[in-house]
């Protein structure tokens, strides 16, 4: 049983390795989401502020047509006023010119914001659409590195998987058993070492609960796995310990 307890020690290593390696293989991962998805939010900025930008340029053109129409009205009062025969018809078309020349000057300051919105507009899709080349060459540089990265990380996986594969052999299923079951609830540490303190008592490195002289005994007699009563961790003792 003490040899099924040291392959035990080494599976829980190489359990550990493997995790560490899909920890580091899902932050490349999520970097490279991170990226791609600044990259997508770029990209849709510059679709939303090219829309923008057209339906400002349509507005233009609308207020074109409008200032043509304001200014046909205008020349057709100013040739009625010159033709009008007394002051009541006279006074009401000076009425109706006041009115068009305050519409007219609506108009201007509707064309004035236009053309400040259109200024703005083209100025920030200038930016997006620097900001948006810039995070596509950066996609374009990172991804073959990506790739490799991912491909080596795979590759060691894939060592760590074969090297456990032949660990597992070795151990007896029903230890094999335990030893999963505590993965559910106890990972990353199923197999803990017991730790001396000070005063020369023992403890549960797992979780910090004293351990009576009996259970020491057990370990060292090393005919069964022996488990924390507290946590229901596998304990060992070191090398030295044992000795």
């Amino acid at each position: 049983m003490k040899e099924t307890l040291k392959k035990l020690v080494e599976l829980q290593k190489i359990d550990s390795e493997k995790l560490d390696l899909k920890y580091k293989r899902q932050e490349v991962l999520d970097g490279l989401v991170a990226d791609r998805n600044e990259y997508e939010s770029l990209e849709r900025r510059v679709a939303d502020e090219k829309q923008r930008q057209q339906e400002i340029r349509d507005e233009g053109q609308r207020l074109n047509r409008e200032q043509a129409v304001l200014e046909t009205r205008a020349s057709e009062l100013k040739k009625r006023l010159d033709i009008v025969r007394n002051t009541a018809e006279s006074q009401a078309v000076g009425r109706e010119i006041v009115a068009n020349e305050n519409k007219m000057q609506e108009h201007f300051e509707k064309v004035d914001r236009q053309n400040s919105d259109l200024e703005e507009s083209l100025q920030k899709l200038a930016m997006l659409q620097s900001q948006f080349f810039a995070k596509r060459a950066e996609l374009a540089d990172k991804l073959p590195g990506i790739k490799e990265t991912l491909a080596a990380m795979d590759k060691e996986i894939k060592k760590v998987d074969t090297k456990r594969k032949a660990l597992c052999s070795g151990i007896p299923s029903v230890v094999m058993k335990q030893y999963t079951d505590l993965i559910r609830t106890r990972a990353p540490y199923m197999v803990v070492e017991v730790q001396t303190t000070d005063e020369g008592d023992y403890t549960c490195s797992g979780c910090n609960i004293g351990l009576p002289p009996q259970v020491i005994g057990d370990i060292i007699k090393g005919d069964q796995l022996v488990c924390c009563e507290n946590c229901g961790r596998i304990l060992y003792l070191a090398e030295k310990e044992e000795q």
